[in-house]
């Protein structure tokens, strides 16, 4: 009897051992509440990770968070960011091959004026998110009043019922039929946007890189779970 205790005992450390290892070798991968991140950008990156044996965890996490998580490696990738920023985090790494394009756009209440001097309204109301990661040269010497979000589904949410005067979405090939939901608008400009990695896994950047060109030539992408 006192054998047989010993020996769950020693099952039981041995499989939460097991679990923990297990745990603390998921490759975490953050992505935001967007439909074409949700839709394409995760499932193409799935793909990838397992055509080169990695089977990646996506989690959902906002922005600002995500990048700082990011450099301080507690997570291992996010799934595709433009560079604005990048050199402001020492530890981050750039996949080579560009995974999106996007339109950066003013969207504008009806019958407000719809450009970028709306920027230096004090009286106005701008929805975004992360102002000072993505938008810190547009911004400068702007006077409208921030009010930042970690959600595009929330902002646009926000801008819809008329609780912000402005904001500024990001839309890519996959979401830009919804622009035509918002017809006063302008265009901000375009943007690349890149997979990025801890540095910790430089040694898989070409072998990943490849396998994302191979999968986006592939095409036929469907929602992962």
């Amino acid at each position: 009897m006192k054998y047989s205790a010993i020996l769950l005992l020693f099952l039981s450390c041995s499989l939460f051992a097991q679990a923990v290892k297990q745990e603390d070798t998921r490759f975490v991968i953050s992505y935001v509440e967007h439909k074409g991140i949700i839709h394409y950008y995760v499932p193409l990156l799935d793909q990838a990770y397992r055509k080169i044996g990695i089977e990646p965890k996506f989690e959902l996490i906002n922005d600002k968070r995500a990048l700082k998580l990011l450099d301080q490696g507690l997570i291992d990738a996010d799934t595709a960011k433009s560079l604005e920023f990048v050199d402001a985090y020492k530890n981050i790494i750039v996949v080579p091959t560009p995974i999106s394009q996007i339109d950066v756009v003013l969207l504008c209440q009806p019958k407000l004026q719809c450009d970028l001097s709306v920027l230096k309204n004090a009286n106005r109301s701008l929805g975004l998110i992360a102002a000072k990661e993505f938008y810190k040269e547009l911004l400068s010497g702007s006077t409208i009043s921030l009010v930042e979000f970690s959600s595009f589904e929330t902002l646009l949410k926000i801008f819809s019922q008329d609780k912000v005067d402005y904001a500024i979405v990001v839309f890519d090939d996959y979401t830009k039929d919804a622009l035509s939901n918002y017809p006063n608008h302008f265009f901000i400009q375009q943007k690349i946007g890149y997979h990025l990695l801890h540095k910790k896994h430089r040694a898989i950047v070409k072998q990943l890189d490849e396998a994302i060109k191979s999968v986006r030539a592939q095409g036929g992408f469907v929602k992962s779970n």
